[in-house]
Parts: structure tokens; C-alpha cells; sequence
């Protein structure tokens, strides 16, 4: 099956489906979700909409697309069409975001798919590896050239990217002064096609450092230094080497420039990495092209023993979707161990080092030219490691990006690890990876790591900036990533608690008389039970007014303790109710900010409180009920802290009652569930 069978439909839309509808009812396709107005443009612009016939008599859609194919119009969008060329050099990737069958010929009703986002207006201005990750599901390193000093292997890091089927991007620096002299375009982005060790004439060395990029143009706006379409320097080329490199010289924008030139005029550059699990099939196979097996043969005979000699190794992939909420889960940064210990964790566990560096580039058979080559950022006995953090929907939902960080704690060997990382392991421990906070869509770190337990921890710049993101760990061997968190299950409460809450006096000041006896048995009348209704008052009129105990809420308690599902419960059912309640006020009590009066929704009250009760709960899930029932603080009122525990309460004892492996899991046909949630 293909690896994009599970694409997501946009608002329920299915082109299959509505291809056939369209086909059958005789008519072309007008989309609901991207009419022909001003509001699918995304901006200001008198236009004139018209089909694809109207404009050309014969259109055609796609027609041998290479890299050459996109080229940029009138809109801010280099950005993305640098990505869009950098796309087409992998043809399986092109169809992944143009799936094939589209023509307008067969069966053409005037619809098309492609897996992309937004509107015309959301493609104006960008960064390109924003781009490349949303039409590829890569991960995006960032290589600075000029405010901070690259790599000293980054040309190495390059040409191995380029053999991997990575997509890299690139953009020039914003003097406008050298725009003539260079031929460059201020603040443009490019898509850099191929970073080669070329062969060359010279006494003094044998090889020179170049790259091939292109402009999104596609017209004469190309590089005028060294290197350049029919310059001098490719006199000290031999011919053999010129055809390897496929040089043509002709205004389309693409273009040669060594190496030193692209670090003085480009101010960054983007290698995104292709994830396996995301490409499809076609995708896929285009990594591992004969070219490269016979070349793998060639250089290293020593390796054909081995069964994956006739594949170049690609990245391994483990990844995690979370969020920051606020009063919650977005700890902010480490400044506060208290507070920052509530930010999501993540434990990765890297457990074999990286097979020993082999040289990939197949002009290094020059021993300087390889020792220079390095070995992409790994030592001996380590795992290169990329670990990339990514704001989710921000562009979607019009939001500025948030300044993030990814901090990184190693975990000593057989040291045991807490759940989650607690404010005194926060307090004595610094992080081993910690870089500047950055206002970017993506932070990326390539790391050396070696085989062992680290904790990763998401972060934003101020405490309760909520976001959405997603957390990816690229390595070459596989690895293992789990939330460092709480699992959800029951506790066993202390007696010592119990005693201590039997000597509350709080706002529940029932007593076992006969008079509230009385009460409940006058309240329930000849049937001996009260549905919520007569609860309601029965617990409003026994307790003081400090908690008002609202219908919604007993309808909850009522089924927390109707185990036979008839709507109503007896004097013992009622006794049980009444003692947890009694409990679940003296914990709230004891944990609620002495300021405010209120229960917090951090950790260290809400998770707090609830362990007391005996039900520990993830902290992803318990920003969940602060969502739910805290206010606009994140604090949690006495009321809605019983909502919270009853309903808690009632979903860990009924998922105990079905049969759970040893992972914790439970199998429940969907009858039973609904039965279990509908009535809670």
C-alpha cells in the first residue's frame, strides 16, 4: 500500500468521488472551499478567472517536469518555487504533492488534487524550508554562512544531503548595492540542484569545491563571478568532467559558483531530509539509483559482503505531536526549574552507535580531498543525531511564530529516570544542549550523541505562549522516543490521608445521624433511591453554600455511583458518594493557592491534588482539564474540580473493568465505549 494512502482530506473533500459526481451529472467542477473570488487570492488583485481552454486551445498539464518547469510569475513566492525545483529533481516526490492521473483529457470535469496548503495569498513571502517540510514531511537543518561560522565540514554535510535525496535552499544576502556586479538577487531564494568535487587542471590542486544552483526565474538573472556560464576558470576543466557534470551554459537560471563565493553571498541554507516513512514507494526507490550502487561498488569493494550495500542509508525517523497550554503545559524556559518542569519531556533512547563514516563523494579518490570531507558532524562510537522542533498551523491560522528552543538532558547510565523530570532533578542538573531562542517556524540541532538516555524538552521563550508543535529525532540507527511522563492509572490512597481528611472540617458537614439518615430516606420516599434531581437538593440543602452543587455536576456523581444504570442510587450508594466528596474537598483545600483561593492547573496543584485522590493523570491530559474546566488564569474553582475528579474518577474504574495487557491497553468494542462515555 502506498505510504500516502492515509492523506488527510481537506474539509471531508474526496476528488475521487467528486471527479465521478461531476463526470456522471454532466457539468465541471466549482469548488466550495476555493471559489473563484477575492477571498481565495489572499490579497488585493483585480483578476479575470477563466479555465484552462480559454486561455491556451490545447492545455496540457504536466509534461516531462524537471527542474527547469517552475518558474516564478508576479507573485513574492520564490520562496516556495525554489522548494517546488528542488521537488522536481526526486520525480516520486513531484507526484507525492502532484499525484499522477490528471489530465485534460480523459474524463476532464475541471477538477484537480494536490497535497498543498492555504490560498495564492499565504504563498506570498515565506521561508523556503517551510516550503520543502510541508510538501515532503522532511526535517529542515539551517546553516548560517554569515552572521555565525559554518561548519567546517558543511561542504561535506552538502554533498552528502545531495546523494541522500535531501532538498536544500538557499538565500542571498540583502545588500542591494551588489546586485548589478554579482547578478544575484537581494534577499531571493534559490534551490541549490547539485554540490560537486570537481576535477581540475591546476599544479597546486586537484580538485575545486562547486556549487549548482537556480534561480526560480528562470531567465538570464544568474551569477556573473568565477565559475559562472563561460567563464575562464572552466578552461581547467577536462571535457570528460564537464559532460559528468551535465554543464550547459544558456540564460535559465541555473548556474555554477564555487563554494567560498556561496558562503560570501548567501546568507543561509536549508537541507531538508527526507523522512522514509512519509515518501511514497516511487519516491523512495529514487534514493537508492543504480548509479549509486555500482558507485558504492567501486569505491568500497569491501562492502559488497554486506546486504545493504544496494541501499545508501537514509534517515530514521521517531517524532512526537504536542502542545504548550497555557497555565498548563507551556513551562517556558529553564530561568524557573518549578515551572519549567512542566513543559512537555521526552525520553529518546539511542541504544547503537553509528556504522563508521565512509566517504560518499565519488571524487575523493584525492586523500587531502577526503580527509577535508569530514564525516558530517560524528565522532567514533557516536550517533549523528538532527533533532528538529516545528510550530504547527501558525501561517494557517494567521499567528506570529513563537521564539523556541529544544533543551536536551543526558541521563547517566543506570541513574533512574523521573517521571517527569522533577524540580530538584531540574535544579542540579544542566542541560548539555541549549542554543538561543529563535522566532522560527523550525530550530533544528545536529548533534554527536552517544548510545544512551537523553530527555528532550520543547520550550518556549515566556511562560503560557500556547502552541502547537511537532518534535522529530532523526538518527541513522534506530531509536526510541516516549513521552517522560505519568501514566494514567489508579493509586492506592494512604490511611494516614484518610485520617487526615476525617478531621476536616470543611464545607461537607455531614455527619452519620439518623437525622441526615432521615433526609436521604425523606428525600427518596417508598422507592428508596434519588435520581440527580433529588440529589441536587438533597446535597444543597445538607451542606453549607460554599460549593454549589449544580445539576450537571450530580447528574455525574449520580452515575459515578449507579453501577446497575437505573438513574438512581440507594442510602449506600449515597454514603460512598458522600465520603468522596468529603475527601475530594479537603484535598482541594489543602493544595489551592493560599493567594487566590483557587486551585492551580500547573503540576504541582492540579496533579497534585488528583495524586492525593489516587488517580495520576499525564500531564498532556491534564491540560486537558484545565482547558476544560479552568478558568482564564488556568485556576480551577472547588465545583468544577469535583466535576473533574468524578468524571476522572469514573474513566479510571470502568477501563479497569475490562481485561488490560501488560502494556495497559484494554480491547473494548464501540457498544460498550459509547455506554461507558455517554453515561459519565
Amino acid at each position: 500500500m502506498p505510504r500516502t494512502s492515509n492523506v488527510l482530506l481537506y474539509r471531508g473533500q474526496d476528488y475521487a468521488k467528486l471527479r465521478a459526481r461531476c463526470w456522471s451529472e454532466g457539468r465541471l467542477f466549482e469548488d466550495p472551499e476555493f471559489p473563484a473570488d477575492d477571498a481565495s487570492l489572499g490579497f488585493d488583485k483585480v483578476v479575470k478567472w477563466k479555465r484552462p481552454n480559454e486561455l491556451v486551445e490545447e492545455p496540457r498539464f504536466i509534461v516531462d517536469a524537471d527542474r527547469f518547469s517552475v518558474v516564478q510569475g508576479e507573485l513574492g513566492d520564490c520562496w516556495f518555487v525554489s522548494a517546488l525545483s528542488a521537488v522536481t529533481l526526486n520525480p516520486g516526490l513531484l507526484y507525492r504533492v502532484v499525484p499522477r492521473g490528471q489530465d485534460f483529457s480523459l474524463k476532464y470535469v475541471g477538477i484537480f488534487h494536490f497535497r498543498i496548503h492555504g490560498s495564492y495569498g499565504a504563498l506570498n513571502a515565506g521561508k523556503s524550508y517551510e516550503a520543502t517540510e510541508d510538501l515532503t514531511g522532511g526535517v529542515t537543518e539551517r546553516f548560517l554562512l554569515q552572521k555565525e561560522a559554518p561548519p567546517g565540514n558543511l561542504f561535506s554535510i552538502l554533498v552528502q544531503a545531495s546523494q541522500r535525496g535531501s532538498l536544500i535552499t538557499s538565500s542571498v544576502s540583502g545588500r542591494k548595492e551588489d546586485e548589478g556586479e554579482r547578478g544575484l538577487i537581494p534577499g531571493h531564494g534559490y534551490c541549490v540542484t547539485w554540490a560537486r568535487r570537481c576535477r581540475v587542471n591546476m599544479p597546486w590542486r586537484s580538485h575545486v569545491e562547486l556549487m549548482r544552483l537556480r534561480n526560480p526565474w528562470g531567465d538570464e538573472c544568474e551569477w556573473r563571478g568565477a565559475w559562472s556560464d563561460g567563464s575562464e576558470e572552466w578552461q581547467l576543466v577536462p571535457e570528460e568532467e564537464k559532460k559528468r557534470l551535465h554543464l550547459t551554459i544558456r540564460d535559465d537560471g541555473e548556474f555554477w559558483m564555487s563554494f567560498e563565493d556561496f558562503k560570501r553571498n548567501f546568507e543561509v541554507v536549508y537541507v531538508t531530509s527526507l523522512n522514509p516513512h512519509s515518501l511514497n514507494p516511487e519516491a523512495l526507490e529514487y534514493l537508492y539509483s543504480l548509479e549509486e550502487v555500482v558507485r558504492q561498488v567501486l569505491l568500497h569493494p569491501e562492502q559488497v559482503r554486506s546486504p545493504e550495500v544496494t541501499k545508501r542509508k537514509v534517515w530514521e525517523v521517531v517524532k512526537y505531536d504536542g502542545s504548550w497550554v497555557r497555565n498548563a503545559t507551556a513551562g517556558g524556559p529553564p530561568s524557573d526549574p518549578k515551572v519549567f518542569s512542566t513543559n512537555p519531556q521526552y525520553l529518546l533512547q539511542l541504544t547503537e552507535a553509528d556504522d563508521e563514516d565512509q566517504q560518499d563523494d565519488d571524487e575523493d579518490d584525492d586523500p587531502a580531498a577526503a580527509a577535508a570531507a569530514g564525516g558530517g558532524g560524528g565522532s567514533s562510537g557516536s550517533c549523528k543525531v538532527v533533532i528538529s522542533l516545528t510550530q504547527k498551523n501558525r501561517r494557517v491560522k494567521g499567528l506570529d511564530l513563537l521564539p523556541v528552543a529544544i533543551c536536551v538532558y543526558q541521563v547517566e547510565e543506570g541513574e533512574r529516570v523521573p517521571t517527569p523530570l522533577s524540580t530538584s532533578w531540574l535544579r542540579v542538573n544542566r542541560p548539555m544542549v541549549l542554543r538561543n531562542f529563535a522566532r522560527s517556524r523550525t530550530v533544528t540541532h545536529r548533534l554527536a550523541l552517544r548510545p544512551g538516555r537523553y530527555i528532550a524538552i520543547p520550550c518556549t521563550a515566556m511562560v503560557d505562549q500556547e502552541g502547537d508543535f511537532l518534535l522529530r529525532v532523526f538518527c541513522e540507527k534506530t531509536a526510541t522516543m516516549q513521552e517522560n511522563d505519568e501514566e494514567a492509572k489508579l493509586l492506592r490512597v494512604t490511611s494516614e490521608a484518610e485520617e487526615e481528611e476525617d478531621t476536616t472540617d470543611g464545607s461537607l458537614e455531614y455527619r452519620r445521624t439518623s437525622i441526615h439518615r432521615g433526609a436521604f430516606l425523606s428525600s427518596a420516599g417508598e422507592a428508596g433511591t434519588v435520581d440527580a434531581h433529588r440529589l441536587q437538593l438533597l446535597l444543597n440543602h445538607l451542606f453549607t453554600s460554599e460549593v454549589d452543587y449544580s445539576l450537571e455536576l450530580c447528574r455525574s456523581l449520580s452515575a459515578m455511583m449507579d453501577h446497575n444504570l437505573t438513574g438512581n442510587i440507594d442510602f449506600y450508594e449515597f454514603d460512598s458518594l458522600v465520603e468522596s466528596l468529603r475527601s475530594w474537598v479537603a484535598v482541594y483545600k489543602r493544595k489551592r493557592d493560599p493567594d487566590t483561593g483557587l486551585l492551580s492547573g500547573r503540576a504541582w496543584g492540579l496533579g497534585d491534588a488528583l495524586r492525593d485522590l489516587g488517580y495520576q493523570v499525564p500531564r498532556r491530559l491534564q491540560g486537558l482539564v484545565v482547558v476544560r474546566y479552568g478558568d482564564r488564569d488556568g485556576n480551577i474553582s472547588l465545583g468544577d474540580f469535583l466535576m473533574a475528579a468524578c468524571r476522572i474518577s469514573i474513566m479510571l474504574e470502568r477501563f479497569e473493568n475490562y481485561s488490560c495487557n501488560e502494556k495497559g491497553c484494554a480491547s473494548v468494542n464501540l457498544s460498550d465505549w459509547l455506554q461507558e462515555t455517554i453515561y459519565c
